[in-house]
């Protein structure tokens, strides 16, 4: 059964290149009373806004109380099928602006960035100020970290899958990294839309720019990633991800992570959610999401 809810559209200025308009949407309507603060959900690779269900069910919980929170949806340009001509640096320009917004136009108090698959990594590279002189922002959520390079590890022969990193790199190294990669090039996870030789790269590559949440990553490597957060963080992988090769230990990687941030900065909230696939389109498993978001927020 189809259901509708209430939404307010906003339009900030944009930094777009193609020059089209940039719009964000609030859930909840512009009617009801203005939340002081500002969580912003920022989906994976082809997701929207709107795209991810339970951002609702975090929407009704965080508007409640003395909490204050708005949560919003902004649409990137890498945007459902325009992740495959995207990149993070792309992506955090976008979102910095949206934050600037959100600060100068409608004043809010405290913005925490969330982000779920991909959108963690866009929070990763976010917290590099001194890369991109960024909006700071209050606090992230991470959910659904995940390496995709590992995520197609067991889908995808080791030899074939190093020949189609190696041809992308090779696009790249000859100044064609923007260049669609043929599907026969391709994983099947990655042939309904077009993909760049630079974003493939970025994706697949052992060290490309989207390769943040790997279990094999040497520590120094590690150390720079999460010694660089300058704001509190909230990392709750699902507990069932399908994505995550069962070689991989993600509650010890969650506490490998926590180990290189600063002091204060990992929350103790942090941790599995308890039945909940990539997604999150368990219920119980949304409600528990929710939850531990708001008790984040609250310590913040």
């Amino acid at each position: 059964m189809a259901h509708t809810f209430p939404v307010t559209v906003h339009e900030y200025p944009s930094t777009r290149a193609d020059g089209h308009p940039s719009y964000a949407f609030e859930h909840g309507v512009a009617s009801s009373p203005l939340a002081r603060n500002a969580l912003v959900f920022i989906g994976g690779l082809g997701d929207g806004p709107f795209g991810v269900p339970y951002a609702r069910t975090i929407s009704k919980k965080v508007s409640l109380g003395t909490l204050s929170y708005s949560v919003f949806e902004a649409r990137l340009s890498s945007s459902f099928s325009g992740f495959g001509y995207g990149s993070l640096a792309k992506d955090v320009e976008e979102i910095s602006a949206f934050v600037a917004y959100l600060r100068e136009t409608l004043g809010k108090s405290k913005i925490v960035l969330m982000g779920h698959s991909t959108g963690c990594q866009d929070c990763m590279e976010y917290a590099s100020y001194e890369n991109y002189g960024n909006q700071k922002v209050d606090g992230l959520v991470l959910q659904g970290p995940v390496s995709d390079r590992e995520a197609l590890s067991p889908v995808v022969d080791e030899v074939v899958l190093k020949s189609y990193v190696e041809y992308a790199a090779a696009r790249i190294s000859e100044g064609r990294g923007d260049q669609i990669m043929p599907k026969e090039k391709l994983p099947d996870a990655f042939k309904d839309s077009p993909l760049t030789a630079y974003r493939f790269h970025s994706l697949a590559a052992v060290g490309g720019d989207d390769d943040y949440f790997s279990s094999d990553l040497p520590n120094d490597t590690v150390a720079t990633f999460w010694g660089r957060l300058q704001q509190p963080v909230l990392i709750v992988p699902s507990g069932m991800d399908e994505y995550v090769p069962a070689s991989v230990d993600v509650g010890g990687l969650i506490d490998r992570w926590k180990s290189f941030c600063k002091p204060g900065m990992a929350s103790d909230l942090s941790g599995l959610i308890p039945g909940a696939n990539h997604r999150v389109d368990d219920g119980s498993a949304q409600e528990w999401l929710a939850g531990r978001v708001a008790d984040f927020l609250a310590s913040i």
